[in-house]
């Protein structure tokens, strides 16, 4: 159960709750049970009284204790539920936070260890699964134990001593009925939280690749492989189901058994003249009651491998660690400067020729410094080592005259702004897009930024204007639109170094010169990189270099390129 420890200590914020839910649940059982016993009782003793053989039966007070139980137990019912889901509900969104905060640090190497899709099943598959560590195993479990201690209190205080032995047989029927259950769902929970992993998956990247499927003919193929995974997982969801209804008939047959044995043990009192009938009814129906406490058990338990593996899951995705931690003791930026890159080596795997040979680059403030080259040549690379995605075997890149490495990442992304090839836009409106940059700009700085990224006009034709949804990544503008909505979004962060890779990739020829126009004075007031495949597509340049076979060449107007040299001033 130790993988299961560490979502406990997380859940140590919410114990109130659990706490108060628990006590709920405690109530419910427990005025079940009274209510059955106490009804039991009366009715005995009723017809015992109308029949002559009591002398006299007081019919108030067990009526009002009847009505109290009724009452006390429908409401500690339907609180109990409202009480222990909201605590569940809480603690899993405190998960889901943990998780977030555990994986945001990674770099996209070690990111890139788990499949997207694999990452949304843990996020959302997986910690749904644990809501029943509380609400199904932990709870129900800790409502047996103070069940059956109550009712062993009130049993010895009622009836005869004997009558502890009804007691003793639940507690270990609540003890042998969720080991076995234990035992029977190992394989089938480990199971079923795999398969459900894979059903996962197996769907959502058919969504994401639906296109690429069609156009090589492989959906029918994609479609077979998920209906096989889900076939998995029914069968696993089976085989729990045909263990959890053995689990539920056998706790059935042990409460049976609890009411025989209140039967024989009364029928043995009433021959001795130890008690007498109202009090072997109320003893029969308070042990049908306490079994309640007890069937719950085996269909909780028998789940609980599967919340172990998904707990598994959880955890290595919790214990993985970047390749690139924060430093201990970061460094600030100074106060004035712009990027560099010196000596810089790189090579992704040992035996290749590296991606980025000895390149050395600097960007002042005012300059636009671009750098092409063709796919693959180390462009997007270069972009990496500069924000600490990567790190080189050799050399540095510096901010203001301060390592990157020496640098936290909050530090250089508040001085450093990207526009990165993909474009990543929220299932949102375009001013919630925008205002990720900066939460408390107006609109009139909203659409300043607009103006500059050539998008303004655009959205002045858009009957909601700013507040137009975007649609899931950016489906409901164009690829154009939505990169120009990117751009406007790095503008609004005034950001004193702006790397923009590929900035004008999918725009017309017209809208290219419209964007050179309006957004070079607004970059030649920053230190500025661009990434591009040509000067076609770039704003007007300061410097130009080309980057080839992993070094970094000086492209002259007049000469031609001249090998750019690798030193820093």
């Amino acid at each position: 159960m130790k993988d299961l420890w560490p979502f406990l200590r997380l859940a140590l914020p919410r114990l109130p709750w659990f706490g108060g839910g628990l006590l709920l649940a405690v109530l419910t059982v427990l005025t079940s049970a009274g209510l059955l016993a106490l009804s039991g009782w009366f009715i005995t003793a009723s017809a015992l009284a109308g029949a002559g053989l009591l002398a006299a039966l007081d019919v108030y007070r067990p009526a009002g204790g009847i009505r109290a139980f009724a009452i006390t137990r429908t409401v500690a019912r339907y609180t109990e539920r409202l009480v222990n889901h909201e605590a569940v509900l809480r603690h899993l969104a405190d998960l889901r936070g943990w998780i977030f905060r555990t994986l945001a640090p990674l770099d996209p190497a070690t990111l890139a260890r788990f499949r997207s899709a694999d990452l949304l099943q843990r996020l959302v598959g997986d910690i749904d699964t644990l809501d029943g560590l509380f609400l199904r195993v932990i709870t129900p479990s800790l409502t047996a134990v103070i069940t059956l201690m109550t009712g062993a209190v009130f049993l010895g205080w009622l009836a005869p001593a004997s009558a502890l032995w009804i007691v003793a047989w639940l507690a270990l029927a609540g003890l042998l009925l969720p080991a076995l259950a234990l035992v029977l769902g190992r394989s089938a929970g480990r199971a079923r939280t795999g398969a459900a992993a894979w059903v996962r998956e197996y769907a959502v990247e058919g969504i994401r690749g639906l296109a690429e499927l069609r156009v090589f003919g492989a959906l029918d193929r994609h479609a077979q492989a998920l209906r096989e995974a889900e076939r998995a997982r029914a069968r696993a969801e089976f085989a729990l189901g045909l263990r959890g209804a053995l689990g539920d008939a056998a706790a059935t047959l042990a409460g049976l058994g609890a009411v025989w044995l209140a039967l024989w043990l009364g029928a043995g009192w009433l021959a001795a003249g130890e008690a007498g009938a109202p009090l072997v009814v109320l003893v029969v129906l308070g042990a049908l009651g306490l079994g309640e406490a007890v069937a719950m058990l085996p269909g909780a338990y028998q789940r609980v491998e599967q919340m172990r593996a998904a707990a598994r899951r959880l955890l290595e995705v919790a214990h993985t660690r970047p390749a690139l931690p924060e430093p201990a003791y970061p460094i600030p930026p100074g106060e004035r400067g712009g990027l560099a890159l010196h000596e810089v080596t790189l090579r992704y795997r040992e035996g290749i020729p590296p991606v980025l040979d000895r390149v050395s680059l600097k960007v002042d403030p005012g300059e636009i410094v671009l750098v092409t080259g063709e796919s693959g040549a180390g462009k997007t690379s270069l972009v990496s080592v500069a924000l600490r995605l990567v790190a080189p075997q050799s050399g540095e890149a510096r901010l203001a005259g301060v390592p990157v490495a020496d640098m936290s990442y909050r530090e250089l992304y508040d001085h450093v702004a990207v526009l990165t090839q993909e474009t990543v836009l929220f299932a949102d409106s375009i001013a919630a897009n925008l205002r990720l940059a900066d939460p408390q700009a107006d609109d009139a700085r909203l659409h300043q930024a607009l103006h500059l990224a050539g998008l303004e006009d655009f959205v002045a034709t858009l009957e909601q204007g700013l507040d137009t949804p975007v649609g899931e990544g950016g489906a409901l503008l164009s690829g154009g639109q939505a990169r120009r909505l990117a751009l406007a979004r790095l503008i609004l962060r005034e950001p004193r170094v702006v790397i923009l890779d590929e900035p004008f990739r999918g725009l017309d020829g017209a809208t290219i010169e419209r964007l050179r126009t309006r957004l070079t004075p607004w970059l030649a007031a920053r230190a500025t990189l661009v990434i591009a495949h040509e000067t076609a597509v770039a704003p007007p340049a300061t410097r130009h270099y080309r980057l080839q076979d992993g070094r970094l060449e000086a492209v002259e107007a007049t000469s031609g390129p001249a090998l750019f040299p690798a030193t820093l001033e």
